[in-house]
């Protein structure tokens, strides 16, 4: 375990150093600020509307239509959402690359390897030591979003959303870190460095956004602006009715989704966010009672990528070169 934290603390070292700390810090705080200013003005102009058109049907004599919106602290963070799945999963891809494209640029390894150090604890040493980056630059990341969001709504934070702010930290670093283990395996088994980059981005492309894509496309609720089930004012037992005849075409629709991590992350976030309204009010452990697919599912994409390279370089004799 000593060699393993020794391993993690120099990765941990050489990330501040090359100034990608501050760099990632900096750009995401700017891209959260933004984000939330958006999101709180759009909040605020839904209000104006909402009391205009009161205003309008209480001159007409006429009662009001539909509830005034209500202000939910973290519905703002759907941006960072965004935010996270594609600029967190490009981060992740860097740092697996760097991780391993330094140790080659220098021959760094070939002198650890001299020493009684397996390739296990220079695998593991180095996942933590760049998880451990992850999740103190989340986590502070995460602080200032907890101060922003009071500053722009005016709310204070329950104890359930600071709770949920957590959560969110734990699983967007795993699924930065799943992105991590994509590229790290590929920039080991690559002979090429550019090589490995270009297979990662092709792969966090179908994952990240060509799988999602497909998936909210052939969904035939979406293929109507605000729904086609709502727009045709059916009830739940008619929707069902009506999907029973698409049952291969769903069966598809939904295997591609499942192929997607960022799917399984974006429900779990949106669901502990409340950005999918049926969740805001409800209490957490129904949230999780719901959502626990989603999250074993991301978990289980970070177990295959470990055991991927565990797997790999337990058999490679050519490691390192």
């Amino acid at each position: 375990m000593n060699n393993i934290y020794t391993i993690a603390r120099k990765e941990l070292i050489d990330i501040v150093r090359s100034r990608i700390f501050v760099l990632t810090l900096g750009l995401l705080v700017v891209l959260i600020f933004i984000s939330l200013f958006i999101s709180e003005t759009l909040f605020r102009d839904q209000v104006f509307q909402y009391e205009k058109s009161l205003a309008l049907l209480k001159s007409l004599g006429k009662a009001p239509v539909g509830e005034a919106p209500q202000l939910y602290p973290l519905n703002l963070l759907r941006g960072v959402v965004d935010y996270i799945e594609i600029f967190g999963a490009i981060l992740g891809i860097f740092l697996g690359y760097i991780s391993v494209f330094k140790e080659k640029h220098t021959n760094a390894i070939k002198l650890m390897l001299t020493r009684p150090i397996t390739k296990n604890e220079i695998i593991f040493g180095k996942i933590l030591g760049n998880f451990s980056f992850v999740f103190a630059l989340l986590s502070l990341v995460t602080v200032f979003i907890a101060g922003s969001l009071m500053w722009f709504s005016g709310v204070a934070l329950s104890g359930v959303d600071v709770v949920k702010l957590a959560l969110f930290v734990v699983l967007s670093s795993v699924y930065i870190l799943i992105f991590f283990t994509i590229s790290f395996f590929f920039s080991f088994q690559q002979k090429v460095a550019t090589n490995a980059l270009i297979i990662s981005f092709s792969l966090w492309l179908v994952i990240a956004l060509i799988f999602p894509q497909i998936g909210d496309t052939m969904d035939p609720d979406n293929q109507v602006p605000g729904g086609f089930f709502k727009s045709m004012a059916l009830t739940k037992p008619q929707e069902l009715r009506v999907m029973d005849n698409f049952k291969n075409f769903e069966f598809i629709r939904t295997g591609v989704e499942q192929l997607s991590l960022t799917k399984h992350y974006e429900r779990s976030v949106f669901g502990f966010f409340g950005i999918k309204k049926q969740y805001n009010g409800v209490p957490l452990a129904d949230i999780f009672k719901d959502k626990w697919g989603n999250m074993l599912t991301t978990f289980c994409f970070l177990i295959v990528g470990l055991l991927a390279n565990i797997l790999y370089l337990r058999r490679t004799h050519h490691f390192f070169e």
